[in-house]
């Protein structure tokens, strides 16, 4: 089969997984909802901290083109530190849940959204530890897309490809991180380890992507969503009909939305179920083991 036609019929098996135990989709819902909930606490204690006449004053300060006293500017980075690792750390620990639930459903046991938090709390250190590698490699990845504001256009250009292929990259040698962090028992540093070597092991050295899954929802909700909303915009905008631009647009974005919800879930059971076959061959679920061999890209 084509890249497509792989894309498709893991998608297919995967939503038939969720579509029992449409209770998985909880785990990214409520990861969402409380990394939101989390950065804005540690935000707002944060603010409180510093004392809000304080921030306020600093603010008009540096619109006015002043600077910005350093102890304000060291604790700011320091609040948005922590702000950004509990919003992963809380992502982190639901998808783990997730995982843990999937593992039992495709090996036929019943599962729900308490047994999943309870074996996610239960690695919670790993992680911890796991959600900081995270955190930094996002800030890295950020810092080598830099914010665009340089007139070098061509050096942006190239930062964003090489910040981008190195998100792919990262990705796909960290796909089994978190099965192996709650199925496996292992630190985040040895679940990277040997997330890479069960790679290399089943599908060699010759990576060419990532894992062919979600091309089906991105087809069918992502970008009709993309497209609704940006048509939206255009009629709120351009039109000034804010009466109907704007429910477009909500309407775009729920889709969206809904969408990404749906693909975090199917990644996150087949990431389970490609495990399994990764260490031993072994088929979970409804899959295949052609459909699980084909699931990574390789150089042709």
């Amino acid at each position: 089969m084509g890249a497509w036609s792989d894309s498709r019929e893991v998608t297919k098996r995967c939503f038939s997984v969720v579509k029992a135990n449409p209770y998985m989709m909880a785990f990214p819902v409520i990861g969402a909802v409380a990394a939101v909930v989390a950065m804005l606490a540690i935000v707002g204690v944060g603010l409180a901290v510093m004392g809000l006449d304080t921030v306020t004053t600093e603010v008009e300060k540096a619109a006015q083109g002043g600077d910005v006293a350093t102890l304000t500017y060291v604790e700011a980075l320091i609040i948005l530190a922590l702000a950004g690792y509990a919003a992963v750390l809380v992502t982190q620990v639901c998808m783990g849940a997730l995982v843990s639930a999937a593992d039992m459903e495709l090996r036929g046991e019943d599962s729900s959204i308490g047994a999943g938090f309870s074996a996610a709390f239960s690695r919670f250190g790993p992680l911890a530890g796991w959600a900081a590698i995270q955190t930094l490699v996002g800030w890295l990845l950020s810092a080598i897309r830099g914010n665009g504001s340089g007139n070098n256009a061509i050096l942006a250009i190239v930062r964003m490809m090489v910040a981008a292929i190195a998100a792919v990259a990262w990705a796909l040698i960290t796909f089994f991180v978190l099965p192996l962090i709650m199925l496996r028992g292992k630190g985040p540093i040895s679940a990277i380890k040997e997330s890479t070597r069960l790679l290399k092991q089943t599908w060699g050295s010759r990576l060419a992507g990532g894992v062919r899954i979600g091309g089906l929802i991105f087809l069918l909700a992502v970008l009709p969503g993309i497209i609704v909303l940006i048509a939206g915009g255009l009629v709120a905008f351009l039109t000034e009909n804010l009466g109907v631009g704007i429910p477009v647009m909500v309407i775009g974005a729920v889709v969206i939305i809904c969408a990404q919800i749906l693909v975090s879930t199917l990644r996150a059971v087949f990431s389970v179920a490609l495990l399994h076959f990764a260490e031993d061959g072994s088929v979970q679920g409804p899959f295949t083991a052609a459909e699980l061999q084909s699931a990574v890209r390789v150089k042709g």
